[in-house]
């Protein structure tokens, strides 16, 4: 597909979405499509290969994720699996303003984000190469975290380690194709909100289920 056809997939999923966007994001984005794309054929990146599944269901589902965030606020993320950078490294670009750590245990996939990261000259993203067991253990990084956002992991097997990362005040932001049945949520949590949307290019339906420990729900009814 030429660069001018991506460009207008990426303006149409924008407009879409009603996300404003400028040129300099559109430049970001189609250099980080180009480099997913010739880094998918050596390293699996992403299963997505047409170049409308990765813009809407990478790049554009990724930022549908902010809407869970207050842009006027800084803050920390952790994005827990992140694969080839999503959905941490597209808000990274758009709100340069939050802190972005990206976990990610597949050393090959990690030459691939500090790669971007670098060529992107994304100072406010960071990588960690662990495993979410892993790196819930280490101190430095207890209650360090505004809001965790999983992507591409099981909820259930990323909440299970995320109450010693999470601030006292923090969110989890789960990207999922239906809502979180009241059942399948783990004692500690709840479920504060759960934000419906659709895909452009027909990619279907999604939801975020935004998700809080149980403890910080108590307080906020004090």
């Amino acid at each position: 597909m030429k660069t001018e056809q991506l460009e207008e997939l990426f303006r149409k999923g924008f407009a879409a979405m009603q996300m404003a966007h400028s040129n300099e994001t559109i430049d970001k984005f189609m250099f980080y499509l180009q480099e997913v794309m010739k880094w998918n054929e050596k390293t699996n990146l992403t299963g997505h290969k047409r170049e409308e599944e990765i813009i809407g269901n990478l790049f554009i589902d990724s930022l549908i994720g902010s809407r869970a965030l207050s842009t006027d606020a800084v803050c920390s993320i952790l994005d827990i699996g992140t694969g080839a950078g999503f959905p941490g490294i597209p808000i990274g670009i758009v709100f340069p303003q939050h802190s972005i750590t990206l976990l990610e245990p597949n050393l090959k996939k990690v030459a691939f984000l500090h790669h971007m990261i670098g060529s992107l000259k994304l100072r406010n993203v960071r990588v960690e190469p662990y495993r979410i067991e892993q790196f819930s253990e280490q101190p430095e990084f207890h209650e360090k975290f505004d809001w965790v956002f999983m992507k591409a992991l099981r909820f259930d097997a990323g909440l299970a380690y995320v109450t010693q990362v999470l601030s006292a005040s923090g969110k989890c932001v789960c990207f999922r194709a239906d809502p979180l049945p009241p059942d399948c949520v783990p004692k500690r949590f709840s479920v504060v909100n759960d934000v419906p949307y659709e895909l452009p290019f027909g990619l279907g339906k999604r939801t975020l289920s935004i998700i809080e420990k149980a403890d910080s729900s108590l307080r906020s009814e004090l």
